[in-house]
């Protein structure tokens, strides 16, 4: 297993992601592409990750116009998605109702998961399997980025009226 910590990289970044493997440095994800979409830049690699639809639609993986994983939402009202890469299918599931932590799973079987370190920490960690590509695990980072990111806008929006 792989344990991967990830934090914004400035006090007041909300875009930029640092990815920190055995305290060393292994990447970058910028979060600040309309519609969704991230540069994820990791061991030497550089991906896109964005959403096909402005409002709904498959979020993908892509290196060099190659789609490497594409991910679907489970539904409307659970937070998660099932993510396919390659042959292999995975669930990237909330693994608490107030969506702060996720499970995956692969044939029902929790193998990784994704989670703040604390409720008023902007650090988290992801502890993948090792088997998943370096950029497989940003992806599925990406994607609970993007969830964090959307619940806040929904809180910060309803909290105002």
């Amino acid at each position: 297993m792989s344990v991967i910590e990830f934090a914004p990289k400035g006090h007041f970044s909300i875009r930029q992601f640092s990815l920190v493997e055995n305290g060393v440095t292994i990447g970058e994800i910028d979060c600040g592409g309309i519609r969704e979409q991230a540069t994820i830049a990791i061991g030497g690699a550089s991906f896109i990750a964005a959403r096909e639809g402005i409002i709904s639609g498959k979020f993908y993986l892509e290196a060099d116009g190659v789609r490497l994983a594409s991910a679907e939402r489970l539904s409307a009202w659970r937070g998660g998605f099932t993510v396919r890469a390659g042959a292999a299918t995975y669930a990237l599931k909330s693994a608490s109702w107030l969506g702060r932590a996720f499970v995956l799973t692969e044939n029902d079987v929790t193998i990784g998961s994704i989670a703040r370190q604390g409720f008023f920490s902007r650090k988290s960690k992801a502890d993948l399997p090792d088997k998943l590509a370096p950029g497989l695990r940003a992806f599925l980072i990406w994607l609970v980025i993007s969830m964090w990111q959307r619940q806040a806008t929904i809180a910060a929006t309803t909290s105002i009226r």
